[in-house]
């Protein structure tokens, strides 16, 4: 099941690779299956290669050792400072991250106003990054343990860049929740609660690469 599931993706991402270069059309979909939610997010970049990696290496680098200054770009407007009227709310208070594991933990608290709240959850991922000789490269986050809120997840973001046009943004999430979360978060409220924000932190990410990237036109003139 497994092996086939597996197939499964890797055939869909080559159907997805051989219609991103005749489209540069934005687009995030969900799929719930066995308690798994599988969110696919793609958003075209206008910058050049370099400048679109670099910004994705720069969000990687600050998510391990500088997570206050992603609060003013890639994790803007995403209320993931305990900010209020909101379903549920969400405080993601540090980060931080050993060399030689490349393990990530982040320490956080989930509140569902007037119901529970779930203080100093931990979650603990390996970081992986790799470039390939194409061009592409590819940032993979993989949980290896967590408490109450989240039972596994999966991060893949990758770079494409398309030959003298830009380059794509791509972002596929797999997490299953623990088991109360897992009942109370639909899939309706999935969308409130995470889809908007995996969508906004891909246009944050692009508004910066595309930001730099005027930037940079500007120097040369």
């Amino acid at each position: 099941m497994q092996m086939k599931k597996r197939s499964f993706l890797i055939l869909f991402n080559l159907l997805c690779l051989t219609t991103l270069s005749a489209s540069t059309t934005d687009s995030i979909s969900t799929v719930y299956k066995n308690s798994e939610y599988v969110t696919y997010c793609q958003v075209w970049v206008k910058a050049s290669d370099s400048i679109s990696y670099n910004t994705a290496l720069d969000y990687d680098n600050q998510m391990r050792y500088d997570l206050d200054a992603l609060f003013s770009w890639a994790l803007k407007g995403m209320n993931l400072r305990k900010e209020k009227n909101e379903l549920m709310m969400f405080y993601l208070k540090s980060t931080s991250f050993n060399k030689e594991t490349n393990v990530l933990k982040c320490d956080g608290d989930v509140i569902v106003p007037g119901l529970i709240t779930i203080p100093n959850i931990i979650v603990e991922s390996q970081l992986s990054s790799k470039v390939f000789s194409n061009g592409k490269s590819n940032f993979k986050l993989s949980m290896l343990s967590a408490k109450g809120f989240i039972r596994s997840m999966y991060n893949s973001f990758s770079v494409i860049p398309i030959k003298n046009k830009g380059n794509w943004y791509i972002l596929e999430t797999h997490v299953k929740f623990g088991w109360f979360f897992d009942i109370f978060i639909t899939q309706n409220r999935f969308k409130t609660i995470m889809e908007w924000r995996l969508k906004l932190f891909m246009h944050n990410l692009r508004d910066e690469a595309e930001k730099r990237e005027k930037i940079s036109v500007k120097k040369k003139l």
